[in-house]
């Protein structure tokens, strides 16, 4: 593809693919490495057709009926479910964003040798000011910019020195029978195939005015975010592996994170992570917020998009204003933001299945899909996506 054309095409889905990356799912991949090694990488490559298939559906359905999915679940399901979902999903990215703001300021105040809590402001004002102030193409364009920086995970990971052939033997899938594996791999698909993608790339589609005669185009434009997002995923997994499992060491704090890989593998290394914690916490916190506010103004049948001036969608920015400053409150109140990070993306993965159901059965109904239904294919990974979540999630509960 030309690269004129493909800088033309992506947009939501590569946005959305980088945003799976923020500092709460940079924690849950380092855990997932610094715990089990290289373990768990045939998690990342089994689940990449399954994101991909995910997010396809949430942008297929928006294409077709124009509208956002807390409102087409509402349509189709009632307002109950509607409700009980945004609810859940309030609750799961409000608490990332405290967990994400959290961890951007710790490790600014790491780098500046100054007190965390004095970045929680500025930080909050900046990602604010962008959404209020800004039009929906400058914030589309500050946030493929961030995506892109994300390479330097993999540089991160090379500079560590992996073991290549440990790292191929990772993809070879194996399972640890122990309650804390079983935790780590709800976990990583519960941050890898996040609620709150969903509803921001459904959302993204409609705010991008494109019908379904460019659903080729999006298909690409997905396709290229979720490989993205994998890639990333799977390199902050090797870093985490080669520096903290090796050395026997667990996270507890992104300030100890980042530490720990000073001495480990060297001062590139330590501060590749920490530029890319900043950059993945910038680029995420938008389409946490966003993505809360787009589910609620559907959900109450407000007027809303980044498109629009703040004195248009009053209930829309309220929300995303809202969410950033309990998000600052709850960075404030928390002791221990990694907990609090790897715990949100757990609860993601309870969610999840709830919402693959919702959307196999609108991807397969043609009154509301017409044509446009789910091939043999998306059904047989949607499935396998859905029953491999009831039962990971089912082990858990009988095992806490």
């Amino acid at each position: 593809m030309p690269f004129r054309k493909l800088k033309k095409e992506i947009g939501p889905g590569v946005i959305t693919g980088s945003a799976d990356n923020d500092p709460a799912g940079i924690i849950t991949y380092t855990t997932a490495g610094a715990l089990y090694g290289y373990a768990t990488l045939w998690v990342m490559f089994l689940i990449t057709p399954l994101l991909i298939v995910a997010q396809e559906m949430a942008a297929r359905i928006a294409l077709v009926k124009k509208k956002g999915l807390a409102t087409i679940i509402e349509n189709n399901y009632g307002k109950k479910m509607a409700t009980v979902i945004v609810s859940t999903l309030l609750l799961a990215n409000i608490a990332t964003i405290g967990a994400d703001i959290a961890g951007i300021c710790a490790v600014l105040g790491m780098i500046t040798s100054t007190n965390w809590i004095l970045w929680l402001i500025p930080v909050a004002s900046m990602i604010t000011y962008i959404v209020l102030e800004k039009k929906y193409k400058v914030i589309r364009s500050i946030l493929l910019g961030l995506s892109i920086m994300l390479i330097v995970y993999i540089l991160s990971a090379l500079a560590a020195n992996p073991n290549w052939s440990d790292i191929a033997a990772g993809f070879v899938p194996k399972i640890i029978p122990e309650i804390g594996f079983i935790t780590v791999v709800v976990g990583l698909i519960g941050t890898t195939i996040s609620p709150y993608l969903l509803f921001w790339q459904s959302s993204e589609e409609v705010e991008e005015h494109k019908t379904i005669l460019r659903a080729r185009e999006v298909k690409e434009d997905t396709i290229i975010g979720m490989v993205w997002s994998t890639v990333i995923a799977v390199f902050i997994i090797i870093a985490g592996a080669e520096t903290l499992y090796t050395n026997g060491i667990a996270p507890s704090t992104v300030e100890n994170i980042a530490l720990a890989l000073k001495p480990i593998a060297g001062e590139l290394t330590y501060t590749l992570f920490a530029i890319g914690v900043i950059v993945s916490g910038l680029l995420a916190l938008p389409v946490l917020a966003g993505s809360t506010a787009y589910a609620v103004a559907d959900l109450m049948g407000w007027k809303r998009g980044l498109n629009k001036k703040p004195h248009l969608a009053k209930g829309f920015y309220t929300v995303f204003v809202l969410s950033i400053v309990i998000g600052v409150i709850i960075a404030l109140l928390h002791q221990n933001p990694v907990k609090l990070m790897f715990y949100t993306q757990v609860l993601d993965g309870f969610l999840t299945p709830i919402l693959i159901g919702i959307l196999l059965l609108i991807c397969n109904n043609k009154k509301i899909m017409g044509d446009y239904t789910n091939s043999r294919m998306y059904n047989i990974l949607g499935m396998i996506l859905l029953v491999t979540m009831l039962v990971l999630d089912g082990l858990l509960l009988l095992t806490l």
